[in-house]
C-alpha cells in the first residue's frame, strides 16, 4: 500500500492545483466579460455619435430647405405685388382716359351750344323787330335754352367725375385685396435655427478584476493533505510522523 503521507500529499497537491486552475478560469471569464462589456459600450458610444451627427446634419438640411422655400415665397410676394401695381396703374389709366374723353366730349358740346346761342342772338338782333319788348323776350329765351343745355352738360361731367372716383376707389380696394392675399401666402416654415444634439456621454471603462491569490487553493490543499493523512494514518499520524 501507498504511504499515507504520499497519498495525502498527492491529494493535497491536486486539490491546490485544481483550485488554482479553477480560480484562473473564473478570473479569465470575468476579464473576458468585462472586456466584452467595455467593447459593447464603446461601440454603442461610437454608434450614438454617428447617429447624433446624422440627425444634426439632417436637421441642418431641413432648415436650409425651409430657408430657401421662405425666401422664394417672399420673392413671389414682391413679384405679385409689382404685378398688382402694374394692373392697378393700367386700370387707373383706362379710367382716366375714359373720364378725359367724356370731359372733352362735353367741352365740345359746350362750345357748340355757345356758338348756337350766339347765332340765335344774332338772328334775333338782325331781324329788326320794332318792339323792344319782343326782342328782349327772344334773347331771354335763347339764354334760357343755353342755360338748360349747359346745365345738362355740367351734370354729365359731374356724373362722369363721380363715377371715376367710385371706379378709382374700387381699383384701390382690388389692389389692397390682392396685396393682402399675396402677403398672407408668404410661408414662414423656418421658425428657429436647429440646435446640436446633446454631447454623447462617454462610457466609463470597467476595470478588469485583479488576479486572485493562490493562497486560498494552497491552504485548501494543505487542509486536504492534513485531513487525508489523519483519515488514513489515524489521529496520531502527524504526531508520530514528526516526533
Amino acid at each position: 500500500m501507498c504511504e499515507p503521507l504520499t497519498v495525502a500529499a498527492a491529494l493535497g497537491g491536486a486539490k491546490a492545483i485544481s483550485g488554482i486552475q479553477e480560480q484562473n478560469r473564473a478570473h479569465r471569464a470575468q476579464v473576458d466579460a468585462v472586456n466584452r462589456s467595455n467593447a459593447m459600450a464603446r461601440q454603442k458610444y461610437l454608434n450614438d455619435i454617428q447617429i447624433s451627427a446624422y440627425n444634426d446634419q439632417r436637421k441642418l438640411q431641413v432648415y436650409e430647405a425651409q430657408l430657401k422655400a421662405d425666401s422664394a415665397s417672399r420673392a413671389n410676394y414682391y413679384k405679385q405685388r409689382d404685378l398688382n401695381q402694374v394692373e392697378a396703374t393700367r386700370a387707373l389709366a383706362a379710367a382716366d382716359q375714359e373720364l378725359q374723353e367724356k370731359i372733352t366730349e362735353q367741352m365740345f358740346e359746350s362750345q357748340a351750344n355757345l356758338a348756337k346761342s350766339i347765332e340765335a342772338q344774332g338772328t334775333v338782333l338782325a331781324s329788326g323787330q320794332p318792339s323792344g319788348q319782343s326782342m328782349l323776350l327772344e334773347l331771354t329765351q335763347a339764354e334760357r335754352e343755353l342755360g338748360f343745355e349747359q346745365a345738362q352738360i355740367d351734370a354729365t361731367i359731374f356724373d362722369a367725375t363721380k363715377s371715376y372716383g367710385i371706379n378709382k376707389y374700387g381699383i384701390d380696394l382690388d389692389q389692397y385685396s390682392a396685396d393682402t392675399t399675396a402677403k398672407n401666402n408668404i410661408s414662414q416654415s423656418a421658425m428657429f435655427a436647429p440646435t446640436a444634439s446633446f454631447k454623447t456621454i462617454r462610457p466609463i471603462k470597467q476595470k478588469a478584476p485583479e488576479k486572485p491569490s493562490a493562497l486560498g487553493p494552497i491552504l485548501a490543499g494543505i487542509t486536504t493533505t492534513v485531513g487525508m493523512g489523519t483519515g488514513l494514518g489515524g489521529e496520531d499520524f502527524w504526531a508520530t510522523k514528526f516526533s
